[in-house]
């Protein structure tokens, strides 16, 4: 895919200005792009806090296997009206008598057996977070095939704008030889004309092409999470893998990405099918305080009361009826592990249908690629040998024109041929978890 040299070699003709320009430009590489993605698109780096708040999430207390202690304390006071009549036949008869309480203490509250879901939610949290970190390879395979593609996709449009350079400056070289020719009287003015339209609408197209081509830039930056603004020049070429070898599911099915997600979604319905089979068992508790209480009044049988002291106590309650809710609960969880297989058998007849769609576009590619390689350099020669012919008053402006558009459109599909293979190989290496390495 080397068009500077078929260009050089087959066009005898200087290069246009505008892509000396654009050569001085900051050049980006593949590499380079995927780096800067890596660190800098928000997709990844939403999906890598997700996966710390996942880690964070799990913990021992989070999942119920630690105690809660809480320090208590209060004070109150109360103004009233008393009369007591006591059996004695003695009367207390007091105005605004005041009362006065102070307690405190330090409370611990810890369930030492509840049906196994302390360990069963711990689990689960370990899950969550595993699945955040399968989620952040997903995000990051997905984010570096985007930036491949994305970055063949302005190299296709940067080449496809050579093609049409390479339209305007064979049209600009047939121009002047019609104008020759037409000065010295060897030729009609109409194909000097004919030569000066094509040569203005291969500029024209050049004005669009590079519009296409900023927009692609663009995208590109935006995957790169970098200003879009920012104007740049990529490689002519990307290396194409043509040696890709079609492999059986059992090769591959298991490392897909998307396959192992699926899964780790059946295996948290497992866990909450374990939960609710944990909520027919007893539920052992510990309580524990140390308190200090003081209450004193200016009326009543206690003028003065002090306690201070530890308590302690185990509590155990047995689920013996709630409306048949649990039972509910465990025939919805057991359907839902059922769901989760159905999905995960479904996402694996979809990986392996698009597997081996991708296999055949990308063997098609390949042989197209090859194919449009052995016919450029054909189309290449037949124009070599129409200008020739056309300088020596053999050939007719007509001729040289199809010469001329048979190169420009043979370069145009080695083009789309290339991006096309790059695109497949990057497909099939994303299906099968070998992106990355």
């Amino acid at each position: 895919m080397n068009f500077r040299k078929l260009w050089a070699i087959c066009l005898l003709f200087p290069a246009l200005s505008g892509f000396a320009q654009q050569a001085e430009q900051v050049k980006l590489s593949l590499s380079d792009a995927i780096e800067a993605a890596l660190r800098q698109n928000f997709d990844i780096r939403i999906a890598q806090n997700e996966l710390e708040q996942a880690a964070t999430n799990n913990t021992i207390g989070n999942a119920g296997m630690l105690p809660s202690v809480t320090a208590v304390g209060g004070y109150n006071t109360s103004m009233s009206d008393t009369r007591l009549e006591l059996a004695s036949g003695q009367v207390q008869d007091r105005d605004n008598a005041l009362s006065r309480g102070l307690n405190g203490g330090i409370q611990l509250n810890w369930v030492l057996f509840d049906g196994m879901r302390m360990f069963i939610n711990k689990q689960r949290l370990q899950q969550l977070e595993n699945m955040g970190e399968l989620a952040l390879k997903q995000q990051v395979q997905a984010s570096v095939a985007q930036v491949i593609t994305t970055y063949a996709e302005v190299v296709r449009q940067q080449q496809q704008l050579i093609a049409i350079d390479t339209a305007a400056a064979l049209a600009r070289v047939r121009m002047e030889l019609a104008q020759k020719k037409f000065e010295i009287g060897t030729a009609a003015k109409t194909d000097y004309l004919q030569a000066q339209v094509d040569y203005n609408a291969s500029r024209s197209a050049a004005l669009s092409q590079s519009a296409v081509l900023r927009q692609a830039k663009d995208s590109l930056m935006i995957l790169m999470g970098r200003n879009q603004f920012m104007n740049y020049e990529v490689e002519d070429s990307l290396y194409l893998n043509k040696s890709l070898q079609y492999r059986e599911l059992d090769q591959w099915l298991h490392q897909n990405l998307a396959v192992q997600n699926a899964l780790g979604e059946k295996r948290l319905s497992e866990y909450d099918l374990r939960w609710a089979n944990g909520g027919l068992l007893p539920t052992v508790g510990l309580t524990g305080a140390y308190t200090y209480n003081r209450t004193a009044s200016d009326a009543g049988f206690a003028l003065f009361n002090r306690t201070v002291g530890p308590q302690a106590g185990v509590s155990i309650s047995v689920p013996l009826f709630n409306g048949f809710n649990l039972r509910r609960e465990q025939k919805v969880a057991r359907q839902e592990v059922f769901r989760q297989d159905l999905r995960v058998q479904k996402l694996q007849n979809s990986i392996a249908a698009r597997y081996r769609t991708a296999w055949r576009s990308y063997d098609n590619a390949r042989k197209t690629l090859e194919l449009e390689q052995e016919n450029i350099s054909f189309a290449a020669e037949n124009l070599m040998i129409q200008q020739a012919r056309f300088r020596v008053g053999v050939a007719n402006t007509l001729e040289l024109r199809e010469a001329e558009t048979s190169y420009v459109t043979a370069l145009s599909r080695l083009v789309d041929a290339g991006y096309t293979l790059k695109v497949t190989e990057t497909r099939l290496l994303e299906l099968e978890n070998r992106l990355l390495q």
